[in-house]
């Protein structure tokens, strides 16, 4: 008799501390998830002049696997005051020195979402341009393609993400869907 009253009792300490167990997982799985999570939300015009103000003139540059491979994609991010262009991203497919393939998405401005230490810039109204394999203007869906900065006012510790719901930018180019250091260049005519 003392047996089964036994196995019954270890039987539920072992069903209690499994529960136990399972609500602190989820506890701190629900904990873990709420902060991951920033809700991206618009600046006031303040804010939004000063990430433009930082931005300004300047230039990022990412190449996959590295600037003089033989074989490497890149991309640059250019902030640089213009017409048509006040935000510019380019990238290019190269073997040697032949470029192979090569786009540019440009808008003449940009609006600024923040969530957490997430800067997000989308193209207000942006155009495309395909210079190679063929020329076209327009031709390159836009929809949904966006920046992310985080650390915009650290120079030594920012980084980017280019967005792109919509897997609508061309191959072979790099996405950087995660979080990548660019370097930053001088702007030459």
């Amino acid at each position: 008799m003392f047996k089964i009253y036994d196995f019954i009792d270890k039987n539920i300490w072992n069903i209690n501390v499994a529960v136990n167990t399972l609500s602190v997982i989820l506890i701190v799985f629900s904990l873990f998830l709420g902060s991951c999570v920033n809700p991206l939300e618009p600046v006031d015009s303040g804010e939004e002049e000063k990430v433009k103000s930082e931005l300004k003139d300047r230039s990022f540059r990412q190449f996959a696997p590295s600037k003089g491979a033989i074989k490497r994609k890149g991309v640059i991010l250019d902030f640089f005051e213009n017409e048509e262009k006040n935000i510019s991203l380019w990238s290019q497919y190269a073997e040697g020195d032949t470029a192979i393939n090569e786009w540019e998405i440009f808008a003449n401005d940009y609006r600024v979402e923040k969530g957490g230490s997430e800067y997000r810039l989308y193209f207000t109204s942006p155009n495309s341009h395909q210079n190679l394999p063929n020329k076209c203007d327009n031709c390159i869906e836009t929809k949904g393609i966006s920046i992310s900065i985080r650390n915009l006012f650290d120079s030594e510790e920012i980084e980017f993400r280019v967005n792109d719901p919509e897997n609508s930018l061309p191959s072979p180019f790099p996405v950087f869907t995660s979080w990548t250091r660019f370097s930053e260049d001088e702007y030459f005519d």
